[in-house]
């Protein structure tokens, strides 16, 4: 699915006290909403280290655009 679609759908699960994240095919990444949403900017970017959030080193990349966001493929995962 696509970025937005996947945002969407984890907004929704969240409202519905479902825990979740999105995965995509970017290697290490994960979209996760943030523990103080809707207190606070409602989306993380994590990655590969376990609870912490990322940096792009990490992830052996640049820091991608807009277009790499939306090139990917996503997922919701419980």
């Amino acid at each position: 699915m696509n970025l937005l679609d996947a945002v969407n759908e984890l907004l929704k699960l969240n409202k519905q006290g479902v825990s979740a994240h999105i995965e995509g095919t970017m290697p290490g990444a994960q979209i996760r909403l943030n523990k103080d949403y809707p207190d606070s900017a409602p989306l993380e970017l994590w990655g590969t280290k376990l609870n912490d959030p990322t940096m792009w080193e990490y992830l052996g990349m640049w820091n991608p655009g807009i277009d790499d966001w939306q090139s990917q493929s996503w997922q919701v995962k419980y």
